[in-house]
């Protein structure tokens, strides 16, 4: 039987010469020849990504219902669990992916919990006993995780099985304070659960330092690849949010406007972060290597908050008459109210985007990126600051300022550096 297409092969290299059914769960070689060679993400893997676009876009969708303090702390304190489902297993496939029967159907019940975890975020904060699937739902796939884990310590080498034990413990761990949670009425459940989010992200943290060569729990090219395909699915979202607020505005120019304004906007993210934002990081060491993976926390719910705002912005703009000349010169809106946080979600999306890629490369570059850094928190703070004060502007208006910040900033990255890789 022949590989899966991008699937390096097992330790011993007989992965491709085992029955698909039940293969050893044994973690790759990542030292050697392995190391060297090539780690495409593999056709489950992208199926996989698929149920987190649902995910996501479920949280955009209760964002863009309630724009204001209570809906952005609900959206980026949900965002939280949903970016870890999806990063947890993604080093867990990096080290550990067998492609047999038993780890394909473990992934799709992940997928299955991921779905309900998905349709039950409308229910989060808004009635008592509402949250009861959400926390199903997620405990559900912590405990999927750390049966994966206790599968891979049966053939994992004694140098290994700390790492392995460690991560099923926190893991099971996290389900269990979860699974209390229920027992917890509101407000207090949703402290149980960043207690239970803290232990599952010191977990890895702690498992590592159980190895003497932390390289061996991931793939250097699999690993930015990943995180590269997860950038491109969360912007997915800010794309389909241009065409969902287009689709009911009856073509109003302020509308349209605004949508190519948003969709300038969208091209810039891809390109500053596909060109400028590098992974070499990742091998630096084990605090690098977390600094790095936990950062994009930032860059994903930035982009995720910049396409609801720019729903919002788009419908309110169609609000504003259809003459575009005349929104666009007005110094306040002609109808419909562009508030603060719809504001905010737009700019302050980018902006904590642009905080978070200002991280990562440092993290990256060290003291030699402190320039890069330096402009993109300019930029970020020009947004904050442009949302703060922007009340008395039109949302083409204000998109059209958005948009000249962004877009300046990616000429001057463009003049100034190569792509990563070049």
């Amino acid at each position: 039987m022949n590989d899966a297409p991008g699937r390096a092969k097992d330790p011993e290299g007989t992965v491709g010469r085992r029955p698909r059914f039940v293969r050893p769960q044994a973690a790759r070689n990542l030292t050697g020849e392995q190391r060297s060679e090539e780690r495409a993400s593999t056709p489950l893997e992208l199926f996989f990504d698929l149920c987190f676009v649902v995910a996501v876009a479920a949280l955009a969708r209760g964002l863009h219902d309630e724009p204001n303090l209570g809906g952005v702390l609900r959206f980026l304190g949900l965002f939280v669990p949903v970016w870890w489902s999806w990063m947890i297993f993604t080093w867990y496939a990096t080290a550990f992916d067998n492609d047999d029967v038993p780890y394909r159907v473990t992934l799709f019940a992940a997928m299955l919990s991921m779905l309900g975890l998905a349709a039950s975020v409308d229910g989060v904060g808004v009635e008592a006993g509402d949250a009861a699937g959400f926390v199903l739902a997620y405990a559900a796939m912590r405990l999927l995780l750390t049966g994966l884990f206790l599968r891979a310590r049966r053939h994992a080498p004694a140098g290994l099985r700390p790492f392995v034990v460690r991560y099923a413990a926190g893991n099971g761990l996290g389900a269990l304070i979860w699974l209390s949670s229920l027992l917890v009425p509101e407000p207090g459940r949703y402290a149980v659960w960043a207690v239970g989010l803290f232990v599952e992200l010191l977990a890895p943290i702690l498992a590592v330092g159980t190895l003497d060569n932390p390289r061996v729990s991931f793939h250097p090219r699999h690993i930015p690849e990943r995180y590269g395909l997860f950038t491109i699915i969360v912007l997915g979202e800010s794309v389909l949010a241009v065409a969902l607020g287009t689709a009911d505005t009856n073509w109003a120019p302020t509308a349209l406007l605004t949508a190519t304004l948003g969709f300038v906007v969208a091209a810039c993210v891809w390109w500053l972060y596909f060109d400028h934002v590098g992974s070499s990081g990742i091998e630096l060491g084990p605090r690098p290597a977390f600094y790095w993976g936990y950062g994009h926390l930032a860059v994903y719910a930035g982009i995720a908050a910049f396409g609801v705002g720019t729903q919002l912005a788009i419908e309110t703009a169609a609000q504003t008459g259809a003459a575009s000349a005349l929104a666009l010169a007005s110094a306040a809106p002609t109808g419909g109210e562009y508030d603060l946080w719809s504001r905010l979600a737009l700019a302050g999306g980018v902006a904590l985007y642009l905080a978070g890629i200002a991280f990562v490369d440092r993290v990256n570059e060290g003291p030699a990126g402190d320039r890069s850094v330096s402009v993109r928190l300019a930029a970020a703070a020009i947004l904050v600051a442009l949302a703060v004060l922007g009340a008395p502007l039109s949302p083409l208006l204000f998109a059209a300022l958005v948009t000249a910040v962004v877009l300046a900033l990616t000429v001057l990255e463009a003049l100034r550096e190569n792509p990563q890789g070049a």
